[in-house]
């Protein structure tokens, strides 16, 4: 009995070491991402150097166009 207890306190604390070695990676890894993100916006970032179109389509006007020989 007292064999068995002390294998289950041994294996929660392997879990319990993985558990916070796996934390402390992720929490490093997070700062480093976070770093770079707010390094890459303080120098603009996503911002084109040039003007891009809108891909949004732009309706077509139904009155002709001045100067136009069309007629309603």
């Amino acid at each position: 009995m007292r064999a068995s207890l002390v294998g289950i306190a041994a294996l929660a604390g392997i879990l319990t070491y993985c558990f916070r070695q796996a934390k402390s990676g992720q929490t490093v890894a997070r700062g480093q991402v976070k770093e770079d993100l707010r390094r890459w916006e303080g120098e603009g970032g996503n911002v084109p150097a040039v003007a891009t179109p809108s891909p949004a389509p732009v309706p077509q006007s139904s009155f002709p166009a001045a100067g136009s020989e069309a007629r309603h």
